[in-house]
């Protein structure tokens, strides 16, 4: 049964001072949560284990055999994509006339992708992100949700339309086995939901009564609110959607280097197709940040694309060098930590008004 709204506001109170512990301390609360989370390490750590004991690590020579000139390119790369994500959340935040530093979104960002890879769940840095958001910006909460929210989703969109394109293309172009083409009727489906879902949360009548009875008429109302002020803001919807676009073509670049530098042969395209399934998949809540799923992802979309097929210790050594270098950036938000308190300041006054 739902809480009342009184108990509700007092637990966000108590949420928005605890610190960023609050938001993951229940994560062991209960046995099936604590059965859940075990199952989400042991199948990371299953698929990466596989991977590693798969590579033939005599014929890689000890990173010897390495090009470097496509390998150092890829990390850049690859790095480049997260502060383009903090500037396409800054843009989702001044839609709600929350207006930040550059510098506040940059590290909070970056903390909050540290928490999503290594915490279960994939959405823990979102509640670290909301509650540093919320402290800065006390009186626009539902602002703070509706922006994270919409941060994700399109995001996500953005990723589902380049698979789909990429998967329509190559089907086109070659003779595709079943499972790339399950695999592209899935892309657009998701898609096809993750669109109704955008157009039903920027029409908070639709919603707002039934979230009403959970949260409060007057949190609802003001959580419909900044969910329809996204909806109108066009200009900042296409920027955040060319944002989007970028984030994912600089990860395949990124990735396609790679492949190149460890010495595989495949195309920009077909990496395209095995670099967004990947991601897809990686999305899933059933292991820790996505790792050993998304390699693991990614090897079996080559095999079907028949790259490798010489070579599987070349795609799985590509798998490996893709783990290392996503989880080499994300550790960087654990840095970015201890410059919270020197970050932690906004450039403009809260509203008086709460919502």
């Amino acid at each position: 049964m739902p809480a009342p709204p009184g108990r509700w506001r007092q637990k966000s109170a108590a949420l928005a001072t605890t610190g960023p512990s609050a938001i993951t301390a229940g994560v062991f609360a209960t046995t099936p949560r604590r059965l859940r989370t075990g199952l989400r390490y042991a199948v990371s750590l299953a698929v990466l284990g596989w991977i590693v004991w798969q590579v033939e690590w005599r014929d890689f020579g000890n990173l010897r055999g390495l090009d470097w000139r496509f390998a150092l390119p890829a990390v850049l790369l690859a790095g480049l994509a997260y502060p383009l994500q903090a500037c396409r959340w800054q843009k989702l935040l001044a839609a709600q006339d929350i207006r930040p530093t550059g510098l506040w979104v940059q590290v909070v960002f970056w903390i909050g992708n540290f928490y999503n890879s290594f915490l279960p769940g994939g959405i823990a840095g979102d509640g670290v992100r909301l509650h540093h958001t919320w402290r800065t910006a006390p009186a626009r909460k539902a602002g703070a949700a509706a922006s994270i929210v919409a941060d994700r989703l399109l995001g996500f969109a953005a990723l589902l339309v380049l698979a789909a394109a990429a998967l329509g293309l190559h089907l086109g172009l070659n003779e595709g086995g079943s499972e790339l083409r399950s695999l592209f009727y899935v892309s657009l489906l998701a898609l096809l939901l993750l669109l109704v879902l955008a157009l039903v949360m920027t029409r908070p009548g639709l919603w707002t009564p039934w979230v009403g009875r959970w949260l409060g008429a007057d949190r609802a109302a003001a959580l419909g609110a900044a969910f329809a002020a996204v909806g109108t803001q066009r200009a900042t919807l296409l920027t955040v959607i060319v944002l989007s676009v970028m984030v994912w073509l600089l990860d395949f670049v990124a990735l396609w280097l790679l492949a190149k530098g460890v010495g595989l042969a495949v195309g920009p395209l077909e990496m395209t197709v095995a670099a967004a399934a990947a991601y897809v998949v990686a999305s899933l809540p059933i292991s820790i940040g996505g790792h050993g799923v998304r390699e693991g992802s990614l090897v079996i979309v080559l095999g079907w694309l028949g790259v490798g097929a010489g070579a599987p210790g070349l795609v799985l050594l590509l798998a490996l060098a893709f783990w290392a270098v996503t989880t080499g950036w994300s550790l960087l938000g654990g840095l970015a930590i201890f410059a919270v308190p020197a970050a932690n300041r906004i450039d403009s006054a809260p509203p008086p008004a709460r919502d």
